[in-house]
């Protein structure tokens, strides 16, 4: 068996919900790309914690300046990308300017930087034009990777990191195997020396793969599988929302705020989460429990069949054109379209339901932005897009844009986290969207697997704790 060879023959097997579209992660987005390569594959100047706050990672350390305007990074000396070649803040720079200048995944969290410089190898310094309380924070996803300025690859396929793990093998849409670096010398070096991701496979399949140890774990369980399993899956929390998202372009009804209430009164966000199959819980605003701006008393249009049916009552049924058109990704499965279109029902407001995969799903909703409903996946560090009327839901604002400046726009986290709740109730009041539930993923560990973490595995998933026993 591949466990009894020693460390360098073991093999990790993971089952993972959704598969990424693409392995670019300068430009695929969605959190599949996150979950397999974040951290494993590519490292960021600094990493998040079981809560998603920002902990050392290629920068070991930094000092802020009073004002807020000034962050010096001091690079750790033993980084090194996948061919040996030695990671420094040249190629530090040049990663911030190739995320910008391309407007790589990341770059709207960039776009207060005035100067960065790089005094010597090891020392990385970014100058902002206004304070930025998020800083540290986006430069542990997407905008903070530090790419290997001389690789020549084909992203989409393979990989140029800094990680422990690098690209062995990808079979897009069935699998993605990973194998453990041997030019990294970092902190988190890869105690497991294969990880195989798999992303096909039956209910069934799955369980019975899980028991005659051929599976490993399976993280973020789907529904159906979850019930099937016999087993007491763990929920873990995540900083990801399952948000019911409006179109509010002024071609789309729900342009329309009375709309967007009824909407919002006519759903009940509990009954929702229980799809989930384990724990998942309602939210009565935009952030949930890991969000530094998380505020329990925000318990925003909660579900009342009354209030709906009365700003319902403003319009004639030939207002809606045939129904709501609500368009989602086929990841969430039928029974979350069927349930929302029976709760509008309810109330008199008539939808239309498609589920579509992946590849319509991006063409309709998130390109051509044809849609009045859709249903997102989205981080609290998110809740920015409100104030992009550039987003999918396209909500333009100027208050919110201005509040949002103004929730960012301080140096210290205690001012960030009071400003970030009251932009929270500012655009929940708005409903530019209905935010219904935390994701908690599920996740069940085979007994020989240890160092699975306990949260946010379904964006961030690092596989260097990994360790096999017996």
């Amino acid at each position: 068996l591949p466990w009894a060879q020693g460390s360098t023959g073991q093999i990790v097997r993971i089952r993972a919900r959704q598969a990424p579209v693409s392995l670019d992660i300068r430009t695929e987005p969605g959190f599949a790309t996150d979950q397999a390569l974040m951290g494993n594959v590519y490292q960021t100047l600094t990493r998040p914690d079981a809560k998603g706050r920002p902990t050392p990672g290629l920068a070991q350390n930094w000092e802020v300046s009073s004002n807020g305007l000034l962050y010096t990074f001091h690079l750790r000396n033993d980084a090194h990308f996948a061919d040996g070649r030695r990671l420094t803040s040249e190629d530090a720079l040049w990663s911030l300017q190739q995320i910008i200048d391309h407007q790589y995944q990341g770059h709207r969290d960039l776009d207060r930087l005035a100067r960065v410089t790089n005094p010597d190898d090891a020392t990385l310094v970014i100058g902002l034009k206004s304070p930025n309380a998020r800083l540290l924070t986006a430069l542990s996803g997407r905008a903070g990777i530090v790419y290997d300025r001389r690789a020549r690859v084909n992203y989409s396929t393979r990989s140029a990191g800094s990680g422990p793990y690098q690209v062995d093998d990808w079979q897009p849409g069935t699998s993605l195997t990973l194998t453990a670096s041997k030019s990294y010398q970092g902190p988190d070096k890869a105690a497991i020396h294969k990880v195989i991701f798999s992303y096909t496979g039956s209910p069934q399949d799955t369980i019975k793969n899980l028991d005659q140890g051929r599976l490993d774990a399976v993280v973020d369980m789907d529904p159906a599988t979850a019930k099937q399993s016999g087993k007491a899956p763990t929920a873990t929390p995540s900083t990801n929302n399952v948000v019911l998202a409006f179109n509010n372009e002024a071609s789309s009804l729900l342009s329309d705020q009375h709309v967007r209430e009824a909407v919002r009164y006519a759903v009940d966000r509990q009954a929702l989460a229980n799809l989930e199959g384990g724990g998942a819980k309602a939210l009565g605003g935009p952030l949930n429990a890991l969000s530094p701006g998380y505020d329990p008393g925000l318990q925003a249009f909660p579900f009342d069949r009354i209030q709906a049916a009365r700003r319902n009552s403003y319009y004639a049924p030939s207002y809606y054109h045939g129904g709501l058109r609500l368009i989602y990704p086929q990841e969430f499965g039928n029974q979350v379209g069927d349930l929302i279109s029976t709760q509008l029902k309810a109330v008199g407001i008539p939808s239309q339901v498609s589920m579509v995969d992946q590849a319509a799903f991006r063409d309709q909703v998130l390109n051509r932005h044809d849609y009045d409903m859709t249903l997102l996946v989205m981080d609290n560090d998110e809740i920015d897009r409100f104030a992009d009327p550039e987003s999918t839901m396209h909500f333009d604002n100027i208050d919110i844009q201005n509040s949002w400046k103004q929730v960012t726009d301080c140096t210290d986290q205690n001012t960030y986290a009071e400003r970030l709740k009251d932009f929270a109730r500012q655009v929940s009041d708005l409903s530019p969207s209905d935010w219904l539930y935390q994701r908690t993923p599920l996740v069940i560990t085979a007994p020989r697997l240890k160092g699975m973490p306990s949260s946010l595995v379904d964006r961030y998933l690092p596989l260097w704790n990994l360790r096999v026993q017996g």
